[in-house]
């Protein structure tokens, strides 16, 4: 048995360094190179401004809260977990596209490339045919829906 042990222990050592050694995950490098907090905030507040149009009442900070609670930044990984996976990107296109979001010389200078048009027409693609899913019509839908009742419920409270 000690003779097992013996054998065992390189072993564990060699799988842990080999797992130390592996390139992180996609999903892994997207929270790590991508601004996803940023890019939430901005979507939030684009957002309210469009609610407020139909909300005057409403304080601004008051839409953000009702729809940063129906509408996670974790949802928002989520979608990008997808619409950025492996499958759809390869990892030179992704790092590419991390460049382009953090730097916007390259991402002009991109934009005037074969390559840098082929990959943007890729994205919007991919985007369109996220947004013409069903499952996830209705789930935009559905949490818009709710967005909209708490607006009004407020709305309505505050009259």
């Amino acid at each position: 048995m000690p003779r097992f042990q013996t054998l065992l222990l390189p072993l564990l050592l060699t799988a842990a360094l080999a797992a130390c050694d592996q390139k992180p995950s996609r999903e892994q490098q997207i929270l790590a190179q991508l601004p996803l907090q940023d890019a939430y905030t901005h979507n939030i507040e684009r957002m309210a401004v469009l609610l407020r149009r139909t909300h005057p009442q409403l304080p601004q900070a008051t839409i953000e809260q009702v729809l940063r609670k129906h509408l996670t930044v974790e949802d928002q990984r989520q979608d990008l977990f997808r619409l950025y996976s492996e499958k759809n990107f390869s990892d030179a296109e992704f790092a590419t596209i991390v460049a382009a979001t953090q730097d916007p010389a390259k991402a002009r200078a991109l934009e005037d490339t074969e390559a840098g048009k082929r990959l943007s027409e890729k994205l919007t693609a991919l985007m369109r045919e996220s947004a013409r899913d069903v499952k996830v019509q209705a789930l935009v839908e559905q949490r818009m829906q709710q967005v909209e009742d708490e607006l009004s419920a407020l709305q309505k409270a505050g009259s």
